[in-house]
């Protein structure tokens, strides 16, 4: 299959409306309270100045006055703070008016400047990255199906056709077949399961692995196509989880034997501060325009192997997944022959 690269989502651009600027509600409830300040110098100029001879009338005339300042003073504040949230109930109903399928849209960001502008940008920021994870997330769904579709469409024919003509064929070959397509599928769930505990962040106990010693174990456990070169290091040592890390060194050895001609070269040494397995075989190699491409998910190079042959297409995405999330990293190093993966992890007492 060949690999399908998602490109940056389309956006569509959105006008941005114009807001005029506001005078803050601190400036309105100063302004206010012009009148009630203006009020009570008139009283007591009042009192000093005028016929007024009885306290009551004063007091009351101050009061009546007061309250009306009052007034004056809690309507301009509620119309100033109404401008002021106008922008934000704006973009609440452009907000409100979102879904999954319309992702592409952006809410205006009104050029009162201040708060409000970082918060119109954090949320388009935050629907680029939700519009981003949806087309990934629905890139992933579709090329799993298609994955899982060709071994359960292969053993279903063959099932099929070994119950219409139960004599013409062999019973064995049939069982030998769909029992390999059962494995496929097998693979691909338990790839799919992986990636599922990785995307959530689970984090598993890490305790400190010598990792040359590990490395002889993943090989000793395998039944290589070609023959396999060891060359260790004694004593480097790394802080990871052991079945993550053992699934890392699985998935790069049964990458090599795939495409391995002849032979494979695993070497484990440290350098520059780091833990290094490098992981050689001397088959066609990756092109320089690949070398990312390898480690999408799904991933097939046009001249790799058939689907039928090969392994899930998430191998080398699980490993680099897991490598980032010990803190290390996985990659494709240049070389004169075949293709050179190399994983570098922190060393135990630098972790």
């Amino acid at each position: 299959m060949s690999v399908r690269n998602v490109g940056p989502p389309h956006v569509r651009p959105h006008r941005l409306r114009s807001v005029r600027a506001r005078r803050p509600p601190a400036a309105a409830v100063a302004l206010a309270s012009l009148p009630a300040a203006a009020v009570a110098v008139a009283a007591v100029v009042l009192y000093l100045l005028g016929d007024v001879g009885r306290m009551g009338v004063l007091i009351a005339v101050m009061v009546l006055l007061a309250a009306a300042a009052v007034v004056l003073a809690a309507w301009s504040l509620r119309c100033a703070t109404g401008r002021a949230l106008r922008p934000v109930e704006l973009l609440q109903r452009e907000m409100e008016g979102l879904d999954d399928s319309d992702l592409g849209r952006r809410v205006g960001v009104p050029v009162t400047g201040g708060d409000i502008v970082r918060l119109a940008g954090g949320v388009n920021a935050l629907l680029e990255r939700l519009e981003v994870a949806a087309v990934q997330r629905r890139s992933f769904i579709s090329d799993a199906s298609h994955e899982l579709r060709t071994p359960i469409t292969g053993l279903r024919t063959r099932i099929e056709v070994a119950l219409d003509a139960p004599d013409d064929g062999d019973v064995v070959d049939v069982l030998r077949h769909s029992l390999a397509d059962i494995e496929r599928l097998h693979q691909i769930v338990e790839d799919l399961l992986v990636l599922a505990r990785l995307d959530a962040g689970e984090v598993p106990v890490r305790e400190r692995l010598d990792l040359g010693a590990l490395v002889e174990t993943e090989i000793g456990r395998r039944v290589p196509a070609v023959p396999v070169t060891v060359k260790v290091e004694p004593g480097i040592l790394v802080r990871a989880s052991r079945p993550r890390l053992g699934r890392v060194l699985f998935n790069l050895l049964a990458n090599a034997d795939r495409h391995a001609v002849a032979m494979i070269e695993v070497q484990v040494r440290a350098e520059a501060g780091e833990a290094v397995v490098e992981v050689h075989d001397d088959g066609p190699g990756i092109p320089p325009a690949d070398r990312d491409r390898v480690f999408e998910r799904f991933a097939r190079l046009d001249s790799a192997r058939s689907r039928a042959e090969g392994g899930s297409g998430l191998g080398l995405a699980i490993a680099r997944q897991i490598a980032i999330a010990h803190g290390g990293r996985l990659y494709v190093a240049d070389g004169s022959y075949g293709a050179r993966l190399v994983l570098c992890l922190p060393l135990a007492d630098q972790a």
